[in-house]
C-alpha cells in the first residue's frame, strides 16, 4: 500500500509497530479511539504492540497523518462535534475513506461505519482494498458481512478480518464459533441477539403498551430514533447471516425467513404467554447448511432463555455431539463494542506482523 511498504517495523525485539485508521467517528467509534489511548501502553507491555492511528474519518471529510496523529490531537478529536474532525488541524474536509487508506499506508482498518444492508459497497470497496494489501479489517458493521460473506471470508482472507463486535457486542460469541469449536461440527444455533426487542417484550410484560415501551427504550439508549431494523428483525436476520457464514454456511441476510414482527400483536401475545408462565422470546435461529430463520417463540421457566431479561442477549449453541452450550452477556453498548474492537485489534496485529 505505497512505496513505505507495511507499517509494521521493529521498535524493540518482538514487537510490532502498527497504524490504524479508524473509519466512523459516532458513538461506537469515539468510544474505540478513547479506549485505545487509555490502553495503549498496555498494548505495548502485554501484547508488544506499538499502535499509531494514521486517521479517523467521519461523514465530513478526514484527520490524517501518515506518520500517526499524535495522542494529544486524538484526544482532542474526542470533544469535537460530530461531523467535525476535518476541521482539526491535519484535517481534510471532503476526503474519502479510500483515499485515505491509499495515502496513510494503514496496516488495519478498524470500521465503525452504521449498517447500511442496501448500500454495502463503499465497505466492502475498503476491505478489498486493505485485505488485498495483506493488511487487516476489523468491524463493527454488519452489512458487509451479512451481504457478501460468500466473498469476504475467503480462504486468503478469512484470517485477516475480524468482526467479533457485529453480533452480541462485548460478548465474544464469533470467537467462540471460529475457535472455540475447532473440530466439532456446529448443527444449531439459536439467540436472543436484539437488546431492543427483549427489553419492550419485558415492558410488555409489565403491561406497558407498544408505543409507550418503544419511547421508554429510546429514553433509555436500547433503540434508535427509527427502529424499524429492529422490531421488524433486520437487525436479528443480519446476525443469523454472520453466524451461519462463520460456521461455514454462506448466506445473506436477505435468504434469512423473518416469520414474525414485534408490534402490538407481538405485545397482546407476550403478554398472554406470561400470564401462563411463560415468556415470548424473539429470537434468530440458524440450523447449519440448511437454513436460518427469524421468529417470536414462546418459551418455558426450563429453557435458559427464558430469564434472559431486559438488554441481554444469550446463546444456545448445539453440537453434532448432541452437548448444548449456552453464552450469555451484553448485545449492545458503545464501551462493550469498542473493547471487543480492541481486543480484535490485538488478534489483527499477529497477522499482519
Amino acid at each position: 500500500m505505497g512505496d513505505m511498504g507495511r507499517g509494521i517495523v521493529a521498535v524493540e525485539p518482538g514487537k510490532r509497530r502498527i497504524k490504524v485508521g479508524v473509519a466512523g467517528f459516532g458513538n461506537v467509534g469515539r468510544a474505540f479511539v478513547e479506549l485505545l489511548v487509555e490502553r495503549r501502553e498496555l498494548l505495548d507491555s502485554r501484547y508488544g504492540i506499538d499502535v499509531s492511528v494514521s486517521f479517523v474519518a467521519d461523514s465530513k471529510g478526514v484527520l490524517a497523518r501518515r506518520e500517526g496523529l499524535p495522542w494529544s490531537l486524538l484526544a482532542l478529536s474526542l470533544k469535537v462535534p460530530r461531523g467535525g474532525v476535518s476541521g482539526l488541524e491535519g484535517g481534510s474536509p471532503g476526503m474519502s475513506v479510500e483515499e485515505a487508506i491509499a495515502a496513510t499506508d494503514i496496516d488495519v482498518l478498524v470500521d465503525v461505519t452504521p449498517s447500511n444492508y442496501s448500500r454495502p459497497d463503499p465497505q466492502l470497496k475498503w476491505y478489498r482494498l486493505v485485505l488485498g494489501s495483506g493488511g487487516a479489517v476489523v468491524t463493527a458493521d454488519k452489512a458487509p458481512l451479512a451481504t457478501r460473506c460468500d466473498s469476504l471470508l475467503t480462504a486468503s482472507w478469512r484470517p485477516r478480518l475480524f468482526y467479533k463486535a457485529t453480533v452480541m457486542a462485548g460478548t465474544p460469541l464469533i470467537d467462540m464459533l471460529r475457535w472455540g469449536f475447532s473440530g466439532r461440527i456446529v448443527e444449531r444455533v439459536t439467540g436472543i441477539l436484539n437488546g431492543t426487542t427483549n427489553y419492550v417484550l419485558g415492558l410488555a410484560e409489565e403491561g406497558l403498551g407498544f408505543e409507550e415501551a418503544i419511547r421508554d427504550a429510546q429514553r433509555r439508549g436500547y433503540a434508535e430514533p427509527d427502529p424499524s431494523s429492529d422490531l421488524e428483525g433486520l437487525d436479528l436476520a443480519a446476525k443469523a447471516a454472520i453466524i451461519s457464514c462463520t460456521l461455514g454456511s454462506p448466506t445473506t441476510l436477505w435468504s434469512v425467513e423473518r416469520r414474525s414482527v414485534v408490534n402490538e400483536e407481538a405485545f397482546e401475545r407476550a403478554r398472554e404467554a406470561f400470564s401462563r408462565g411463560r415468556r415470548v422470546k424473539y429470537v434468530a435461529v440458524v440450523e447449519v447448511g440448511k437454513g436460518s430463520f427469524v421468529d417470536l417463540v414462546e418459551v418455558s421457566k426450563n429453557s435458559v432463555l427464558f430469564n434472559v431479561s431486559g438488554a441481554m442477549n444469550a446463546v444456545v449453541i448445539r453440537s453434532s455431539e448432541a452437548e448444548e452450550v449456552t453464552v450469555m452477556g451484553p448485545g449492545a453498548g458503545r464501551k462493550a463494542t469498542a473493547a471487543a474492537l480492541l481486543s480484535d485489534l490485538v488478534l489483527a496485529a499477529r497477522e499482519v506482523s
